[in-house]
């Protein structure tokens, strides 16, 4: 009878542990629950593929980012904190956004604070930002340029020829030449020119070389360089006949100089640094990029022939 009861009183605790710990769960599971099901804080990140570069690279920047349930981003291109950069690639899926740029300065430079803007699922608006990432510029000569061996700029070499004694009247004859041609030619075509200049405006003029060089069909023919060298020299020729400087001799930094803070002329100055990118870089755009510089550069015929109209009517 002894065994049998202790046997008994075995089973009765044995029984009260295990609703001990079936009460136990029942307490920790709803805690566990509402924990997991707390929505998560809003954040981005922003990291670099390498945090020291040289003049000329493509580095890629990477945004990661987390928003509440139901939030979304307000446009996968609103983001700030890039305005001073030169863009060349985005790419975009959920959760992450990559940015390809140009280094186009000589010294070190930060980027942002980068900024996020996103709808709650209420559509209300709110910003997140990172921290601003610094880019280290490298000289191109390494890390100890001021030991670098430059090679000196050699003198032009004075050549005799036996021609050299004709060279003089060759000259004057082609001098004199010139100036009865030229005579002849400003007599004959003074008034079309006239008449051109006061029928045809600058933007008149450069829609139509554009238009021309589209139907050429040079980028659809794989002879993309040379589109873009037409391209620039059509931009350049129109921007100096509007600002009244040289832009056509000039390299797109010095354009950068002369041009000021004029908003609509920083906008065409961006598209001049992609067409040097394609004529000197051998950066090979598509033919979506292609339709895009097109567009932007007809839109800035429209935008500064109007505002040349405004001033000629006051």
């Amino acid at each position: 009878m002894r065994i049998l009861w202790v046997h008994s009183r075995s089973i009765s605790r044995f029984r009260i542990v295990v609703w001990m710990m079936i009460l136990i769960l029942l307490l920790v599971c709803p805690v566990a629950s509402e924990i997991d099901t707390k929505p998560s804080a809003p954040a981005v990140t922003a990291s670099i593929e390498k945090s020291t570069v040289k003049v000329g690279d493509l580095l890629w920047i990477t945004l990661e980012y987390a928003l509440p349930e139901g939030a979304h981003l307000r446009k996968e291109d609103d983001i700030e904190g890039f305005e001073k950069l030169t863009i060349m690639e985005r790419m975009a899926r959920p959760g992450e956004i990559k940015i390809r740029f140009l280094v186009d300065r000589l010294e070190t430079f930060d980027i942002g604070p980068i900024c996020l803007i996103y709808l709650d699922k209420n559509g209300n608006e709110h910003r997140i930002e990172t921290s601003p990432v610094t880019i280290t510029v490298e000289s191109n000569f390494g890390e100890k340029s001021e030991t670098a061996d430059l090679r000196p700029i050699q003198d032009i070499i004075p050549t005799n020829s036996r021609w050299s004694s004709y060279l003089l009247w060759v000259t004057v004859a082609a001098v004199l030449a010139a100036i009865l041609l030229g005579g002849w030619w400003y007599k004959r075509h003074r008034i079309s020119k006239i008449v051109e200049k006061t029928i045809e405006p600058p933007h008149v003029r450069a829609e139509r070389e554009l238009e021309r060089l589209v139907t050429d069909g040079y980028f659809e023919e794989g002879a993309v360089k040379t589109f873009y060298f037409k391209f620039s020299e059509i931009l350049r020729q129109y921007m100096g006949a509007i600002r009244q400087f040289p832009a056509v001799e000039m390299t797109t930094e010095e354009i950068v100089r002369h041009s000021g803070n004029n908003s609509q002329d920083q906008e065409i100055i961006q598209l001049l640094k992609q067409t040097d990118l394609v004529k000197f870089a051998d950066s090979i755009p598509t033919s979506i990029r292609k339709e895009k510089d097109v567009l932007a550069a007809r839109n800035y015929f429209r935008q500064t022939s109007a505002v040349m109209d405004m001033e000629v009517g006051q």
